[in-house]
C-alpha cells in the first residue's frame, strides 16, 4: 500500500472531540439523531459521489478480477503446469521489485494535492512518470542476465527483458486521466480497466493455443498494461505533454520520496519471500505459491481499491476540512474493514483447501494450505486499510514505511532460519507472524495524528487477532 505526504496536516487545527461523551448520549435521541443525519447524508451530493463511485469501483473491480482469475484458470488447467506459473512469478516478483523500489506516488500525489488539477502539475508529473517506466525498463535489462545466471534458470533472461516492457508502457498513462480517481469519477476508467484486461485475456489464451509456454503470461502483462496506457489518453482531459514545472516537480520527488522507500519496504516485507523462496524450492512448488498467492490477493486488491478510489479520496477531503468529522468517518469506517477483515480471514481458512480442490488439478493440492496462510495475511491487510489511508491522508508516510521496514526485518531472517531448521510450511508461517508486528508503527502513527482513537484501535486489533487464532486452531488443529 503505498503512503503520501499531505501539504497542511489537519491535526495542526484540530478540534477537540469527546467520543466517550457521544457515545453516552440517551438512546432513544441517539437513534433519533442518527436516523435524521443518515437521511440528510443520503440525499447529498456527497452521498451520491460515494454511491456512484463506490458502484463503479465494484463493478469494475468484479469484471477485472474475473477476467484474470478465468484466465489464470484456464491456463493452469488446460494449457500450463506450476512450473511455468513459478518461473513467470520471479519474473513478476522482480519487475515489482524494481516498480516498487522507484514508486512515487504520483496517483496519490494527483488525489490529494491542491494543484491536482493543474495542467502544468500534471504534465510535470507525466514527464517525471514516463522517465520512471524508461529507467525500470533499462534497469531490468541489464539485470536480466545476472537474474537468470542466479536462479540457473536461461529462459529468464528474455522472459524478463520482454516483461519489462509493461512498465514502459504504464510509464506512458495519461496523469490527466488520475484526475478521475480524485473526484470519484470512475466510470471511464473502470470501462478501461476492463478492456485491457479483456484484450489481455484473449492474447494469453490465443498465444497458449498455438505454443503453451510461460510466454502466454508474460504476453498477458505486457498487452494489459499497453492498451491501458493508450487508453488512458483518450478518457480525460486536458491532453497531457512533456513538460516540466520547477515547484510542481519539487513537490512531487519530495512528495515521492518517503512512498519509495515506504514501497521498498513494503516490497521487500510483502513480496520479497519469492524471491527468497526460488531459491529453496522448485519450480513447480513456486508456481503453487504463486498461484495461491494471487487467488489470496483477489479480495485483498478489491478493498485496496475501495481504500485508494473511494476512502483515501473522502477522508482527504475530511481531513483538509474538519477534525471532528474525520473521527466520526474513521470510527465508521473501522466497523466495517474490521467485519471485511474477519470475514476475508475465516473464510480462507475455511475454504482454502475446497478451493483449490475444486479450480485445478491434483498437481495444484500444495497450494490449498497456502492460500489458507496467505489470507490470513490478506485479512491483516483489510484490516490495516483505514489506519494506512488515514496516514496517507495526513501525509504522514513515515509510519507506513516503518511497518513496511518492521516487516521486512521480521520476516526476511524468519523465513532464512525455517528453511535452515525446519520447512516451507514453517516459512510461510513467518510471513503471517511478521505482518501482525508490522502493525505496531501504524498505530504510533495513528496515534500521532488522531489519538481519540488510537486506543479504540488497539482494542480492535486485540480482538480481531484473538478471533483469527481461534479460526486458525480450528483450520489447523495440529498447529500447536
Amino acid at each position: 500500500m503505498t503512503t503520501a505526504f499531505a501539504e497542511t496536516p489537519a491535526a495542526e487545527t484540530k478540534q477537540s472531540v469527546d467520543i466517550e461523551e457521544v457515545r453516552s448520549a440517551p438512546p432513544l435521541a441517539e437513534s433519533s439523531s442518527s436516523w435524521r443525519k443518515i437521511k440528510v447524508w443520503a440525499s447529498s451530493d456527497r452521498a451520491a459521489v460515494v454511491i456512484r463511485g463506490g458502484a463503479w469501483s465494484l463493478i469494475g473491480y468484479i469484471a477485472t478480477q474475473a477476467l484474470r482469475i478465468a484466465a489464470t484458470l484456464v491456463l493452469a488447467r488446460h494449457f500450463l503446469g506450476p512450473e511455468p506459473f513459478g518461473i513467470v512469478g520471479l519474473v513478476g516478483v522482480f519487475i515489482a521489485g524494481l516498480a516498487m523500489f522507484s514508486e512515487l506516488g504520483i496517483l496519490a500525489n494527483i488525489v490529494q494535492h491542491p494543484r491536482g488539477d493543474d495542467p502544468r502539475f500534471l504534465n510535470t508529473a507525466f514527464s517525471i512518470q514516463a522517465s520512471r517506466g524508461l529507467g525500470i525498463f533499462v534497469v531490468a535489462i541489464v539485470a536480466a542476465y545476472p537474474v537468470a545466471l542466479f536462479y540457473h534458470q536461461p529462459q529468464l533472461f528474455l522472459l524478463l527483458s520482454i516483461a519489462a516492457s509493461a512498465e514502459l508502457f504504464r510509464g506512458f498513462t495519461s496523469t490527466a486521466a488520475f484526475t478521475l480517481t480524485r473526484h470519484v469519477k470512475l466510470r471511464n476508467i473502470t470501462l478501461l480497466a476492463v478492456a485491457s484486461e479483456a484484450a489481455a485475456f484473449g492474447i494469453a489464451i490465443l498465444w497458449a493455443v498455438v505454443s503453451p509456454s510461460a510466454w502466454a503470461l508474460v504476453a498477458r502483462s505486457v498487452a494489459s498494461a499497453a492498451v491501458y496506457a493508450l487508453g488512458s489518453h483518450f478518457i480525460a482531459k486536458p491532453a497531457v505533454r512533456f513538460g516540466w514545472d520547477g515547484s510542481a516537480a519539487k513537490e512531487i520527488l519530495h512528495f515521492g520520496g518517503w512512498v519509495s522507500i515506504s514501497t521498498a519496504a513494503y516490497f521487500m516485507g510483502g513480496q520479497s519471500e519469492r524471491l527468497i523462496l526460488g531459491k529453496f524450492v522448485t519450480p513447480a512448488e513456486l508456481g503453487c505459491f504463486s498461484l495461491a498467492l494471487m487467488i489470496s490477493a483477489v479480495p485483498a486488491a478489491g478493498i485496496s481499491q475501495l481504500a485508494s478510489q473511494i476512502f483515501l479520496p473522502m477522508i482527504s477531503s475530511t481531513v483538509r476540512s474538519s477534525h471532528s468529522d474525520t473521527v466520526r468517518d474513521f470510527l465508521h469506517s473501522r466497523r466495517l474493514f474490521f467485519a471485511l477483515a474477519v470475514f476475508a480471514g475465516i473464510g480462507f481458512l475455511a475454504c482454502g483447501k475446497p478451493l483449490i480442490s475444486l479450480l485445478l488439478p491434483v498437481k495444484y493440492t500444495m497450494a490449498g494450505w497456502m492460500l489458507q496462510a496467505l489470507g490470513v495475511r490478506v485479512a491483516l491487510d483489510v484490516f490495516a486499510a483505514p489506519a494506512s489511508n488515514l496516514l496517507l491522508a495526513y501525509g504522514k508516510t513515515q509510519y507506513s514505511a516503518a511497518a513496511s521496514a518492521s516487516r521486512l526485518i521480521y520476516m526476511v531472517p524468519g523465513i532464512w532460519v525455517a528453511f535452515a531448521f525446519f520447512g516451507l510450511h514453517q516459512a510461510v508461517a513467518c510471513l503471517i507472524i511478521a505482518q501482525v508486528l508490522s502493525y505496531i508503527p501504524v498505530v504510533i502513527g495513528l496515534r500521532k495524528v488522531l489519538p481519540e482513537v488510537a486506543a479504540a484501535e488497539i482494542r480492535w486489533y486485540v480482538i480481531f487477532l484473538v478471533l483469527i487464532g481461534i479460526s486458525s486452531l480450528v483450520a489447523w488443529p495440529n498447529l500447536l
